[in-house]
């Protein structure tokens, strides 16, 4: 038996639209062995069975490597809420790829990791932080592997993590992206970018607050967040530096570098918007885990 634990994913991070995202200190943990017929537990009957997005991931790359694909027992314990932007998705492709290679003796890299789940999620900016931890920009140059630069986060960053009790569907996310932006604006992104990475690295929360200003899906994606305006009115009240729309949302993420104002932010959701979930979270380095059992 082998059990994998993958972090949830912040991707964006507000200002790097399918560039940037970052680890976060949550997780879904799964365990794989070989067994004589496909066995699912953990998640709603309805997916358990064989279009179960960690086992057609797992057959998906046995058979990219020429392997035929065999049964196997799936369990799955995760703390990463579905379709709330938190990357639960890309939670079950990497574990899905690590169980394939762990299963079939076939080593692999990190690198190799990131790229044959890009090819499945079609992007990396979950995908690669969830297996490289850290926070991480990713880019794919025409016709070759991603690449992916990785950024240390600064341990005395705190990420406040709210969860409205709704989803927002990717599809319509990126339904609302404008597709064609002024050139004004791709000027205003890129020092912004820089800003955002040098912030993160330091912890410098006056420059994550002035780098973190996006022009390019946050202004449209928000108004599919019904509660949006007020949480980010509470937070910037309760002392937040600044707070950005996690990947597609709904889930929102306000940051600060002390952990008194974590807590005094999350008494104040609590108080204001009570059918919120909220978490303290912080950035993990160590990425996607595997451990033979």
């Amino acid at each position: 038996m082998i059990r994998i634990s993958v972090p949830a994913t912040s991707a964006n991070l507000g200002i790097g639209y399918d560039t940037l995202g970052m680890a976060v200190s949550l997780h879904a943990r799964f365990s794989f062995e070989r067994a004589d017929v496909l066995t699912i537990e953990g998640c709603p009957q309805a997916f358990q069975n064989e279009n179960n997005l960690v086992y057609t991931s797992f057959v998906q790359a046995l058979t990219g490597w020429g392997i035929e694909p065999f049964p196997v027992r799936i369990a799955i314990d995760t703390d990463v809420p579905v379709a709330r932007g938190l990357g639960s998705s890309s939670t079950c492709v990497v574990a899905g790829i690590m169980a394939a290679a762990a299963l079939a003796d076939r080593p692999v890299t990190r690198e190799e990791l990131v790229a044959v789940a890009t090819k499945m999620e079609g992007h990396p900016d979950n995908v690669a932080p969830a297996i490289l931890g850290g926070a991480v920009c990713s880019f794919t140059p025409e016709g070759a592997l991603p690449r992916c630069l990785h950024y240390d986060v600064s341990d005395r960053l705190r990420f406040v993590t709210i969860i409205p009790p709704y989803e927002v569907h990717t599809s319509d996310a990126r339904r609302v992206v404008p597709q064609e932006i002024p050139l004004s604006s791709a000027i205003w992104q890129m020092g912004r970018i820089a800003g955002m990475t040098r912030g993160l690295e330091t912890g410098d929360v006056d420059l994550l607050a002035a780098a973190n200003d996006d022009r390019l899906q946050e202004p449209y994606r928000r108004r599919l967040i019904p509660d949006y305006d007020e949480i980010r009115k509470v937070c910037l009240e309760a002392g937040a530096a600044t707070l950005w729309i996690s990947g597609s949302g709904s889930t929102i993420m306000a940051v600060t570098d002390d952990t008194i104002v974590a807590r005094f932010l999350q008494v104040r959701l609590r108080e204001h918007l009570p059918a919120c979930k909220s978490l303290i979270l912080t950035c993990d380095t160590d990425g996607a885990q595997i451990e033979y059992v």
